[in-house]
């Protein structure tokens, strides 16, 4: 018995991506193919072009899209019901920043075999921090939910060694200072003995007295458990006054591990550009 359409699963890098789209047209009107992976579907000579021209979301019951080299061999429109942007779809840590090299467009099938969380933004500085679909094979699980979207971005981080994943953490801050302050916050993760840090975000955020600053936080290293927290801020000003941040509250709360406590601590002050460490407390019932 010949197996049916909705069964096949097509994977194709750079121009496979087009070419499985191609096949999967073929059978549009009749029964659908399953699914189709691209991997950084090939940008020149098909960036601009009609849909019957290259990979679609229409090709397949569902597609779903890996970016790593847009600014280069790369395709950067979106074209699946989901499409990944590793990075921000260019610029792989660990590949050479040159045109020349193709590692950041053929290295990626290493990164479709990790089970790397990819955030909904609407831009690469956003993020929504809820459960979020899971880069590879077992992203078919969402199937649905996507569907009923039409068509999500989602980002993600890598470091430049397998097996390649970052650490998530969701950091959610309330200021109590009266006058905005605008900075970049750098925090470090200890667990006695390691350390792992990591610049929250890409851009100075915005501290309002009350109001909860979320913010996205990657690391390299997954501290286990932890005992101690850094922060820094700075407004990265060369000249001027030097400011204080005054955190009523910090949480740190894991995005991929339920299970680990969310840890806590008030009334913080923050010296710019000074380090400041603290031991995080499980967090206590609270109105704010």
């Amino acid at each position: 018995m010949a197996p049916s359409l909705t069964s096949i699963h097509m994977i194709g890098i750079s121009l496979g991506a087009h070419i499985s789209g191609f096949v999967g047209a073929n059978f549009k009107g009749r029964e659908r193919i399953g699914r189709i992976t691209a991997l950084d579907p090939a940008g020149p000579q098909f960036t601009g072009t009609a849909p019957d021209h290259r990979l679609d979301a229409t090709d397949a019951l569902f597609v779903d899209v890996l970016h790593t080299d847009m600014d280069a061999l790369g395709f950067r429109e979106p074209l699946g019901h989901i499409d990944f942007y590793a990075n921000g779809g260019a610029d792989q840590p660990g590949c050479p920043k040159t045109i020349f090299s193709d590692l950041q467009h053929h290295g990626i099938p290493l990164l479709l075999l990790q089970r790397l969380p990819g955030w909904e933004v609407h831009t690469v500085d956003t993020f929504k921090p809820a459960p979020c679909p899971i880069l590879g094979y077992y992203i078919n699980e969402w199937k649905d939910t996507l569907l009923q979207l039409n068509q999500t971005k989602a980002f993600f981080s890598t470091t430049a060694e397998s097996p390649f994943c970052k650490t998530y953490y969701r950091v959610d801050i309330v200021p109590w200072n009266k006058p905005i302050r605008w900075g970049v916050l750098t925090i470090k993760l200890h667990n006695g003995a390691d350390v792992t840090e990591a610049k929250i975000d890409h851009k100075a955020s915005q501290f309002e007295q009350y109001k909860t600053t979320r913010l996205l936080a990657q690391f390299d290293k997954n501290l286990q458990a932890v005992q101690k927290v850094s922060l820094q801020f700075s407004t990265n000003n060369v000249v001027g006054p030097r400011y204080k941040l005054r955190l009523l509250r910090f949480q740190l709360r894991s995005l991929e591990h339920s299970d680990r406590p969310v840890l806590c601590r008030y009334d913080i002050i923050l010296e710019e550009n000074v380090e400041v460490s603290f031991k995080p407390l499980p967090c206590e019932t609270s109105n704010f």
